[in-house]
């Protein structure tokens, strides 16, 4: 009796699974009943699994966790969306891969900037994927290259200044499917003892949040950061002492210090600009890799290294190969996390440009806030290349904000004033752009 129970459930329980939408979408009623649209979004649901249109009108505070895989919101505006977020929050919770795909206008980015700072204020973000289309008919187009399931976080939360106590938070979104990866695997180093890491990416595209990360996962000691670039003397003694640290009397008027090192415990050492990893640097790492050990300047008696060892830089692999001895390269050790650069992660740029036009429209006061980008002035961003990566591109949407208001007029930034930004900070042609990382 007990084994045909079991196998009746186990066939209800395929049956209801299989009966399940594929895809749900929430849209206005004028795209509810629109049988071409309908007609559209179930070609891309598998054949034993229905399409499930729904009213808008239907949103609120509180709705049940949805049974199908993905769920769409079709042009809605953002704030209508977080009973709906919420609820798929419950779905993953209770075990599900339910997706959120939040398609919005040129026109929302403003409005969906506005919701994401909520939202990742709140740590109400997860399990979402975003999509930016001029109407209907670019929603079916664009959607199939949405339809794979959201694994990892959507965002990072951590300290303006990782540092110094109570620092504001910040957010560092994570949609695209290229920076989902690499989180999942910067989990998976932290998660299975892999403890010296280097970071290879551009310029602006998010190294310190993501050895921030690394950090979280690892879950113990502190996070200490070390700047080569603006803290390495050429002094071993002054690079022992900030690295290793130094006891009291080791020099005329020394009291003792502790090391970045010793500092961290068991955490995390982030050494950023590591390209500064010669001569003295190196030197006093080779001491501390080779054996686990270092010794305090001035000290008679070495310590453990028990931190993880993460390195960041904007430079090539071949650059860094090539600035230093080949045995002293490879004494490093280090596994390489190579960042995406920020043009091949089309919904992280809708992150950034959402956010940051959200931030500046809510400095306004006789300029009209900016609602989002014309349609061309988002194709000028999203076919840029981003040398500089996120702070390239925060850097001409302000430009272009400045000119937006002093023009005045309509309420979104137009292609000139983001080709005038593009200009001044991410010129097409650079001698610095070949010595940077790029993947």
């Amino acid at each position: 009796m007990f084994g045909i129970t079991r196998k009746a459930d186990i066939q209800s329980m395929v049956a209801d699974r299989a009966a399940a939408p594929f895809l749900q979408v929430y849209a206005s009623e004028f795209h509810a009943r629109d049988p071409e649209l309908g007609q559209g979004l179930a070609e891309l649901s598998p054949d034993d699994r229905p399409l499930q249109m729904r009213s808008a009108a239907e949103l609120g505070p509180q709705m049940p966790a949805p049974e199908a895989d993905f769920v769409l919101s079709m042009l809605l505006a953002p704030s209508l969306l977080d009973g709906l977020a919420d609820a798929v929050l419950a779905a993953r919770a209770s075990g599900r891969r339910t997706t959120l795909i939040v398609a919005i206008t040129h026109a929302q980015l403003t409005a969906l900037g506005q919701w994401l700072t909520k939202r990742g204020n709140e740590n109400r973000l997860g399990g979402m994927r975003l999509l930016l289309a001029p109407n209907a008919e670019s929603v079916v187009r664009q959607l199939p290259q949405r339809l794979g399931a959201v694994i990892e976080e959507n965002l990072i939360r951590m300290p303006v200044s990782t540092e110094v106590e109570n620092s504001p938070m910040r957010n560092f979104y994570a949609f695209s499917p290229e920076l989902q990866a690499l989180t999942a695997r910067i989990r998976g180093y932290a998660a299975n003892g892999i403890h010296r890491t280097y970071l290879l990416g551009g310029p602006g595209s998010g190294k310190t949040t993501l050895a921030y990360y690394y950090y979280l996962v690892r879950d113990r000691g502190r996070f200490v950061s070390v700047n080569l670039a603006a803290e390495n003397t050429g002094d071993k003694a002054a690079v022992k002492s900030l690295l290793c640290g130094h006891v009291s009397g080791a020099f005329p008027g020394a009291g003792s210090r502790t090391g970045a090192f010793s500092h961290a415990r068991d955490g995390v050492c982030f050494i950023d600009e590591s390209h500064g990893i010669t001569g003295p640097v190196m030197e006093v790492l080779m001491e501390a890799f080779d054996n686990g050990q270092f010794l305090p300047f001035g000290a008679s008696a070495k310590q453990s290294l028990e931190c993880a060892i993460v390195f960041a830089t904007n430079r090539s692999w071949e650059s860094l190969q090539n600035s230093v001895n080949i045995d002293e390269f490879t004494r490093i050790g280090a596994a390489t996390l190579s960042v995406p650069e920020l043009y091949k992660r089309e919904e992280d740029m809708i992150a950034v440009v959402a956010t940051t036009l959200s931030k500046l429209a809510s400095r306004c006061t006789t300029w009209a806030e900016p609602k989002g980008l014309s349609e061309d002035a988002w194709m000028r961003v999203k076919n840029c290349r981003w040398h500089g990566n996120i702070r390239a591109l925060v850097r001409v949407l302000e430009s272009a904000f400045v000119d937006y208001g002093v023009r005045g007029g309509d309420t979104l930034l137009q292609v000139d004033e983001i080709d005038a930004g593009i200009r001044l900070w991410e010129p097409a042609n650079h001698h610095s752009h070949q010595i940077y990382a790029v993947a």
